[in-house]
């Protein structure tokens, strides 16, 4: 029989369209947003402009960064993004213009990614809310809005195309699939190393499960092919990033605010609600979850998995995605930490929520999923599929309101500005790209607001210079020697550099300490040109990509005329009588296909239903919640924080004060954590930048025994806070294992982190307890002291030791109820006859720890030290018991004692025989 007549353009992939600017919306506002990293990515892109504008296509390194030092960016992040913004603003109105319409076509590239996918596997109507799902995660909104990191955006928009293409490969090898294929695998690696790195491990499984799976037709061949192509292609990238990084201080990512240890989440994270953003903060908190819907559909999607008659490609890819969605999750949680230690690479993707991008990759389809049990009902189907797509919408709408937007130029003077302010020297938070020789960064910029530049820095006595010429990767000085000797050029070192004195090759060497290029200049007045060029790697790099262009043009044809003789074939075929067309894989959605005109206009019916909604949705954001209401989100009055759980004013000093923070609990336990949010309101503007703490103090002499520093709290310098808005600055401190199980004050405060110096600190009122992390009972030696003391406290047993002539006793008290009253603890040595020898009084836990706050049923461990006199007993004697008990210090009256079992009472004081177990 005749093979069915390719249908018509599907109509949901409009509806993915309008998905995609759903999710782009809010950039439509003018300026970008006040994220951290937005303005990094667009001013490297602006730099990869002005090297363009003087005539360098690919550059590594720009002169510019760095305050006019240079600096190798180019050459270690990912230049996808750059590049194609620096290309479109050539036809654009500017960068800006260019920078958001790569941003539009990432997020329409979510949508039409993930639908492409899941059609193939699930149907339309289940891949339209596999694509809701993808494009609407939590995090999307995060980067896109409030974390700025764009190059992570874009790869993580490759993700579904990457398996989309090989899928569609290995079933059925084509040229316009293998170029495909090919692209959406160099994508990930040209956007973002971290994220393609993260991906690697999943994409390798997938792609063996499609040669073990496509066997048949040998889908080994196309599938290899494809992703050494892919890596061929990619080279010219990763093969000088990976190679020279030798040359840099990128082990810094690994170390301090950047080891992942101090990064994962816990598994309450995953399932926490998505909150209303705070208008008046300037660092809203965004928990790291997956929404609670998408997290629904996602298990109601993975139980597919044991649905009857569920064709096996389906039944394969859930597996598939279920798998991805768990080890993800396990890689975000602090269990997996061994995994990170063992697989040195991974160490770089410094924040473990990084695999949020395969996570959500594999939740959406699973999500999509969902649909399957709804294939036999026809009718509710299409009902199903639009609730689902408006309520993936609607459930990230708290998001949809980003804080306020940045103006930003792309000119040279702009960017030296924002390497000011924002202290983003080479757009990099760590100088992580500085060479190994550059021990110290000299003080002063090397370029001034004006551009004008300095030549050399620290010449010698009587030498003149001046800059006569400067580009992206080129320098051209002015030199006058008055005696032949060594200059250092206010310029990094890094190998690719070369010079020419008066147009003669001359060697050129870093400086140690300043890491700067230094030359050895003869007497007079000289010519000195400094120009980057490619090294010996780069230019492999560049022909490795070359002959990977090459692989992939020679593969397109020859696909093409494979695919011309299976097309000669199959026409044979159909004109043979009773010879079947081939057929789709046993269980493949046959989506590429309409029978009957009917069932196109139906498909194009509910494509317009469904997308009308979408754009209904836009409409109404746009034209009323936006401008005339404060739905999904709130504006806290002056001087407060509405998110903040507890509402406080404790000035730290005259220069900020913290008006509100949260404390999820009361207490936590030894070798544990506790995770605090303190909300600073600055009080004044701050000529400095200065560093946050919280501690955990105890005792007159309120010693500290746990601490949590940030250098810049809420990763915002407090010399750019702003007096109109609060910052949120989130502490995870972490409590030894060895803290005494008291209770405890919690002090925060700001200090100059260069001298120490404190500038206010403030106590928060609520008090916090650490417990034991084992059952202080379980130790204890003897319990024939038991005894209680008043209606309240009750003394559990004791364990006794002595070392160099001192006896250390440990008591175990627990108290019913909160005593309202400090109680000292009395400890008397006694003698046969009932003599006191020595004696130990004070408050327990040495003072750290009152009776008026013990918990209730806590065991608290209390050790007394007393020392025996010399010569208070007769050689070869020993003490024969002691004496203990508890009283007011005000009163001097004693609690009344009651003992239990065999303990021996009098005087209000419990009676331990000496002999009672010594230790």
């Amino acid at each position: 029989m005749k093979r069915p007549a390719a249908s018509a353009f599907d109509p949901f992939i409009l509806v993915c369209v309008l998905l995609g600017l759903c999710l782009f919306y809010p950039l439509l506002a003018n300026g970008l947003p006040q994220a951290p990293d937005s303005l990094i990515h667009f001013y490297r892109s602006a730099l990869w402009r002005w090297a363009m504008n003087d005539g360098v296509l690919w550059p590594r390194w720009h002169t510019l960064p760095y305050q006019g030092y240079g600096y190798p960016v180019l050459n270690f992040d990912a230049p996808l993004l750059y590049t194609a913004t620096a290309l479109s603003s050539y036809v654009l109105p500017n960068m800006l213009a260019a920078y958001k319409a790569m941003l539009l076509l990432a997020c329409v590239g979510y949508a039409l990614g993930m639908y492409l996918w899941a059609r193939d596997v699930l149907g339309r109507y289940a891949a339209l809310v596999a694509a809701a799902a993808y494009v609407f995660a939590t995090f999307r909104f995060r980067e896109l809005y409030f974390l700025g990191g764009y190059s992570q955006f874009l790869a993580w928009a490759f993700y579904p195309w990457a398996l989309f293409f090989f899928h569609r490969l290995a079933r059925a090898p084509s040229r316009l699939n293998f170029l495909g294929a090919v692209l959406s695998l160099a994508g990930p690696v040209l956007s973002h190393n971290i994220s393609a790195m993260l991906l690697g491990p999943l994409f390798g499984v997938y792609a063996l499960g499609l040669m073990i799976g496509y066997r048949r037709q040998r889908a080994w061949r196309p599938v290899v092919g494809a992703a050494a192509c892919a890596l061929a292609l990619s080279a010219i990238f990763w093969l000088p990033a990976i190679g020279e990084m030798a040359y840099t201080r990128a082990q810094v990512l690994t170390q301090g605010h950047w080891d992942v240890s101090l990064h994962f989440l816990r598994l309450a994270d995953f399932f926490a609600p998505s909150p209303l953003l705070d208008g008046r903060a300037a660092n809203p908190p965004l928990p790291f979850n997956f929404g609670r819907l998408h997290l629904v559909l996602a298990a109601v999607g993975a139980a597919v998995l044991f649905k009857r008659g569920l064709p096996q490609i389906t039944r394969l890819h859930l597996a598939f995605a279920l798998g991805g969605l768990l080890v993800a999750a396990f890689m975000m949680l602090p269990a997996s930490l061994l995994v990170w230690r063992i697989v040195p690479a991974i160490r770089f993707a410094e924040y473990p929520w990084r695999l949020y991008g395969v996570a959500f990759l594999c939740s959406s389809f699973l999500a999509g999923a969902s649909m399957v049990w709804l294939e036999r009902f026809a009718r509710v189907r299409l009902a199903a599929t639009a609730i689902l797509v408006i309520a993936l919408i609607l459930a990230a709408a708290p998001y949809r309101f980003p804080r306020p937007f940045l103006n930003v130029q792309d000119t040279p003077g702009q960017y030296l500005v924002y390497e000011k302010v924002f202290r983003a020297l080479g757009t990099t938070a760590g100088g992580e790209f500085l060479t190994p020789w550059t021990e110290r960064v000299p003080p002063a910029p090397a370029v001034g607001p004006d551009l004008s530049r300095v030549a050399l820095v620290a010449p010698p006595q009587g030498v003149n210079a001046s800059v006569v010429e400067a580009r992206s990767n080129s320098l051209r000085l002015r030199v006058e020697m008055p005696a032949a000797g060594d200059v250092n050029v206010a310029q990094f070192y890094f190998p690719g550099w070369t010079a020419l004195v008066d147009g003669v090759p001359a060697p050129l060497a870093p400086s140690q300490g300043s890491g700067l290029i230094r030359l050895a200049l003869p007497a007079g007045a000289h010519d000195v040109q400094l120009g980057f060029r490619e090294t010996p790697l780069r230019q492999a790099a560049d022909l490795l990509a070359l002959a990977g262009l090459i692989a992939v043009a020679a593969a397109a044809v020859l696909l093409r005329r494979k695919g011309r003789n299976r097309a000669r074939r199959a026409a044979r075929l159909e004109g043979a009588e009773g010879a079947e067309s081939p057929e789709l894989p046993q269980g493949m959605p046959d989506v590429g296909t309409a029978r009957t005109p009917p069932q196109v206009r139906a498909a194009w019916r509910e494509g317009a239903l469904i997308g009308a909604l979408v754009l209904g949705l836009i409409v109404l954001e746009g034209a009323w919640v936006g401008p005339h209401t404060s739905l999904f989100r709130q504006n806290s009055p002056a001087g407060t924080a509405l998110p903040a759980r507890v509402q406080v004013n404790l000035p730290a000093g005259d220069k900020a004060a913290l008006i509100g923070y949260d404390l999820p609990s009361g207490a936590g336990t030894q070798g544990g954590e506790i995770r605090i949010r303190l909300y600073w309101q600055a009080l004044q503007p701050q000529e400095r930048d200065y560093a946050s703490f919280v501690q955990l103090v105890a005792g007159p002499d309120a010693r500290d025994y746990a601490r949590s520093d940030h250098q810049h709290p809420g990763s915002i310098p407090t010399s750019t806070w702003s007096t109109a808005q609060y910052v949120v600055d989130e502490h995870v401190v972490q409590l030894p294992p060895d803290m005494p199980p008291v209770q405890y004050r919690l002090q925060a405060g700001l200090y100059d982190p260069a001298t120490g110096e404190r500038f206010g600190m403030a106590d928060l009122p609520q008090p916090f307890h650490v417990t034991a992390s084992t059952l202080a009972r379980a130790s204890m030696a003897s319990d024939s002291s038991a005894a209680r003391f008043g209606p309240q406290i009750r003394l559990l047993g004791h364990s006794l030791g002595q070392d160099a002539g001192a006896l250390a006793l440990t008591l175990f008290w627990q108290a019913d109820e909160q005593p309202q009253t400090d109680y000292q603890v009395f400890v008397h040595v006694l003698d046969a006859d009932g003599k006191m020898l020595a004696q130990a009084d004070g408050p327990p836990v040495g003072g750290i720890y009152p009776t008026s706050a013990w918990l209730p049923g806590q065991i608290i461990s209390d050790t007394h030290r007393i020392v025996l006199p010399e010569g208070s007993m007769p050689e070869g004697s020993r003490p024969a018991s002691l004496e203990v008990g508890l009283y007011d210090l005000a009163s001097m009256q004693r609690l009344p004692a009651a003992a239990a079992r065999n303990a021996a009472e009098g005087n209000d004081a419990v009676i331990i025989p000496f002999g009672s177990r010594t230790q």
